[in-house]
């Protein structure tokens, strides 16, 4: 996606531009329509992180609406990630970077009210981490092995700072979903982390659970991957998986019976 790039036909007539800019049926939430329209603007335009959509009064002639909805459609953008809204003489709807923790907070609501647990939350971890591994050792590229190296050497180097810790530690994860070559599960991957990762570091559980030889571990699966060995990058996935999940147990016993709550 390119970057710092103002959509072409920013100040024009949008009603001119076929075929997304036909005026909405009002058979539905119409806010709604403009968001998704938006949306599939968006990917059809290949826009990226910087770029900007056009502005409130340009949408509102395009989508023949009221100014209201269009700013309704930018905020439903805004809650889920996807655009910031800027101020001033350059100001108006920026696209932002696909977030995960966006995800993670969003399915954190659904979660909650449906009344789930942190160890259920686990549990699908448990199923998806030891598949992220495998699939990152059969589909690595020299980029792949490069970003994992860095990751790997970062956690290293990290390993006596609380904080730099743990963002390195949850990196080396985020780096091998990325390698999976499955955007699905890149994304699902990434989000459930992030959201494990917030309950644990709020809940003043995350160093202690983390141990003294979680680094050693990480770099252990990540040479299995290095080398494109899927077996065995599975088999250590699934073995440290399972362990951190006991220690986590055994330091905050109650904490795996919590519910996941929004935010």
């Amino acid at each position: 996606m390119a970057n710092n790039r103002t959509v072409s036909a920013l100040d024009e007539p949008l009603a001119q531009l076929a075929p997304s800019a036909a005026p909405l049926s009002r058979g539905t939430k119409v806010s709604e329509r403009i968001a998704n329209a938006l949306v599939e603007d968006i990917i059809r335009d290949r826009l990226g992180p910087g770029d900007r959509l056009p502005n409130e009064q340009a949408m509102a002639d395009r989508f023949q609406v009221g100014r209201g909805s269009v700013r309704e459609a930018l905020r439903l953008l805004e809650t889920h990630g996807m655009i910031k809204l800027k101020l001033g003489p350059r100001g108006g709807p920026q696209i932002t970077a696909v977030d995960p923790r966006e995800v993670g907070r969003t399915l954190s609501l659904y979660l909650g009210l449906r009344g789930a647990t942190i160890e259920e939350l686990v549990q699908t971890r448990l199923f998806l981490e030891p598949k992220v591994a495998r699939l990152a050792a059969e589909n690595r590229s020299d980029e792949d092995e490069r970003r994992l190296r860095a990751a790997l050497a970062a956690e290293e180097a990290s390993n006596s700072d609380e904080t730099g810790y743990i963002d390195a530690a949850n990196e080396f994860h985020y780096v091998l979903a990325t390698m999976t070559g499955n955007r699905v599960l890149d994304l699902v991957a990434t989000a459930l982390k992030d959201l494990y990762t917030s309950r644990i570091v709020n809940d003043g559980v995350a160093r202690a659970a983390a141990g003294p030889g979680i680094c050693q571990e990480h770099k252990t699966i990540g040479d299995a991957i290095l080398a494109g060995d899927a077996d065995r990058a599975e088999s250590l996935m699934r073995s440290h998986m399972d362990f951190y999940v006991e220690r986590v147990r055994s330091v905050a016993p109650g904490f795996l019976n919590s519910r996941i709550t929004w935010g």
